[in-house]
C-alpha cells in the first residue's frame, strides 16, 4: 500500500466529511464516552479495506484500538464480524460513515474483481487494471483490485506514459505525440513505459509500427475486435479492454492477447453492505 498517497486521500476525505469538527458528536455529550463496537459485514463477498481503515484511525493513536478478525482478501459471509473497535466514542462516531463507505466500496470492487479473475483464468487470460478510474479514489480502488487478484502494473503516472486519444488529437497525431515525448524524455526512455490507447483497427496498425511498449484496445465493438484479431497481422500483443465481463465472447478465448481489463469493476460498483454497531457502557446486548 502506498501509505503516503492513502493518508493524503484519507485526510482529504476527513476534511470534506468532518471539516473543523463534528458539531453533533462533539456537543451531544459533556465528556468523551468510552465505547466498544463491531464492524459487521451484512453480505457475502471478498473483504478489502483493513489497512485503509487502520490508516484512517491512525491519528487517534491509543484513543482507538482495532482488533481485526479477517485479513485482506478473506471470504466474508453475511453477519461476519470484521473488526472489534474500542475507545473514544467521539473519535469513532465521527468516522462512522467513512468506515462503512470505504469497506463497502473496497470489498465490492474486490468481490467483482475476484469473479472476473476466476473467469479469465479459465480461458488463459489475466485481469489488469482498466483505463477508467475514479479520480482521488483510485489509490484505494487499486488496493481493492489487487486484493481481488488483478495483476497491477508497477508503473504509475510518475514513471510511465499513457497516451489517450485526447493526447493524440492535442499533439496532431499519434506519431507526433510519441516522437515529441521521446525527445522530451531523452536518455531515460528505457526506464519509462510507453502505453498507447487505440480506438480503431487502423490506429492499432499505426501504433504497432511505432516505439511503444503496450497497445490498449479500448472502446472496440465485438465486430471490431473480431476484425482486429482475425484479419490483422498483429505483431505487438494488445491489451483488450471490455466494459463488463459479459462482453467477453467465446471466440475471444483463442485470440492473440494475454491481458484483459474490465472497466466496470471501478465504474459500476455494488457496495458490500456493512454496519458499525456501537455498544455503550451499561447497555445490554
Amino acid at each position: 500500500m502506498n501509505n503516503s498517497a492513502v493518508l493524503r486521500v484519507l485526510d482529504w476525505m476527513k476534511e470534506i466529511e468532518i471539516g473543523s469538527g463534528d458539531l453533533t458528536t462533539e456537543n451531544v455529550s459533556l465528556y468523551p464516552v468510552h465505547v466498544q463496537g463491531e464492524l459487521v459485514a451484512l453480505e457475502s463477498g471478498i473483504f478489502s479495506g483493513k489497512e485503509v481503515i487502520s490508516a484512517l484511525f491512525s491519528p487517534a493513536g491509543e484513543r482507538v484500538k482495532l482488533r481485526w478478525n479477517l485479513n485482506e482478501g478473506d471470504l466474508i459471509h453475511g453477519q461476519t464480524v470484521l473488526c472489534q473497535i474500542e475507545g473514544n466514542g467521539a473519535e469513532i462516531l465521527k468516522l462512522e460513515r467513512l468506515v462503512t463507505w470505504i469497506v463497502g466500496r473496497m470489498s465490492g470492487i474486490a468481490t467483482a474483481t475476484r469473479s472476473a479473475v476466476q473467469f479469465l483464468e479459465k480461458v488463459g487470460k489475466k485481469l489488469v487494471p482498466g483505463a477508467s478510474v475514479s479520480p482521488i479514489f483510485e489509490v484505494i480502488d487499486r488496493i481493492a483490485l489487487e486484493t481481488g487478484g488483478c495483476v497491477s502494473s508497477k508503473h504509475g503516472l510518475e514513471n510511465a506514459i499513457y497516451v489517450t486519444q485526447n493526447h493524440v488529437k492535442y499533439a496532431g497525431g499519434l506519431e507526433k505525440a510519441l516522437k515529441h515525448l521521446q525527445s522530451e524524455i531523452g536518455d531515460i526512455r528505457k526506464k519509462i513505459r510507453f502505453d498507447v490507447e487505440v480506438n480503431t483497427v487502423d490506429q492499432f496498425k499505426e501504433a504497432q509500427k511505432l516505439d511503444c511498449d503496450a497497445i490498449h484496445v479500448v472502446g472496440f465493438s465485438s465486430e471490431a475486435i473480431r476484425e482486429l484479431f482475425e484479419h490483422t497481422d498483429i505483431v505487438k500483443m494488445p491489451i483488450l479492454h471490455l466494459n463488463t465481463i459479459l462482453d467477453f465472447q467465446p471466440e475471444f478465448y483463442d485470440y492473440f492477447f494475454r491481458n484483459c481489463a474490465i472497466e466496470a469493476l471501478t465504474g459500476n460498483i455494488n457496495l458490500i453492505k456493512n454496519l458499525l454497531i456501537i455498544q455503550y457502557e451499561g447497555e445490554s446486548k
